[in-house]
């Protein structure tokens, strides 16, 4: 575990830590399993929830799945990785749209007994304070952004420093990955040519996949 995180948790009591992971998920890769690994060997958490988005943020496009086949995909991914769970908490609310500070003020209330640790891309973290009341959300969570190598490191450490200098008590921690070419793009284009998905997802997910004939008829679109 990173030290950024592991000074300023110095001396406060003990809670259960869990993970949020939340995204499209459209659909669930190897590489998304393997960043859910890496957060349980490395951070203080008992486990990873995937949280599929009802809507996608940052995209041109819309998705090309439905909410039940992207959570039923989730579901087989995981069902025999220990410490790995699916959440339907924005699936099933009654808002067009879920903003990640209001999930995260709901887990908050709901569990008080949890520490919150959620994972974004390294990527993600340049534009966070972007994201809907920044402010607060920072306080909601420790923010977990991945890490791919050194330069990689460097730069997202002076980034969490600037973060936290603007956003008083925002909370990081590093969380160290493989590289991965894996793309949800790039399987749904293969799914819908009727290729293959050995090596990018799941034996059970690619089943579904094929059995239901998802991506099929998938747009030409970028992530």
């Amino acid at each position: 575990m990173d030290m950024i995180y592991q000074e300023e948790q110095a001396g406060k009591p003990a809670k259960k830590g869990k993970a949020i992971f939340g995204g499209s998920f459209d659909p669930i890769h190897l590489g998304h399993l393997a960043i859910a690994e890496a957060a349980l060997d490395q951070l203080p958490v008992d486990e990873v929830i995937f949280m599929p988005t009802k809507l996608r943020y940052y995209k041109k496009s819309g998705r090309v799945s439905s909410d039940e086949a992207r959570y039923d995909m989730l579901t087989l991914a995981v069902k025999d990785r220990p410490g790995m769970s699916v959440s339907r908490l924005e699936l099933d609310t009654a808002e067009e749209r879920n903003y990640t500070v209001d999930t995260l003020a709901r887990l908050s209330v709901e569990h008080p007994d949890w520490e919150i640790f959620f994972i974004l891309g390294g990527d993600s973290l340049a534009y966070i304070h972007t994201w809907r009341q920044a402010r607060i959300l920072l306080r909601e969570a420790i923010f977990a952004a991945a890490v791919r190598d050194d330069v990689d490191r460097e730069k997202l450490k002076a980034l969490m420093e600037g973060l936290k200098e603007r956003f008083p008590g925002s909370r990081f921690a590093l969380l160290e990955i493989e590289p991965n070419p894996l793309s949800s793009t790039a399987i749904r284009r293969a799914a819908a040519e009727g290729e293959p998905l050995t090596g990018m997802v799941t034996e059970e997910v690619e089943m579904y996949i094929q059995r239901n004939h998802i991506y099929r008829q998938v747009p030409e679109e970028q992530d």
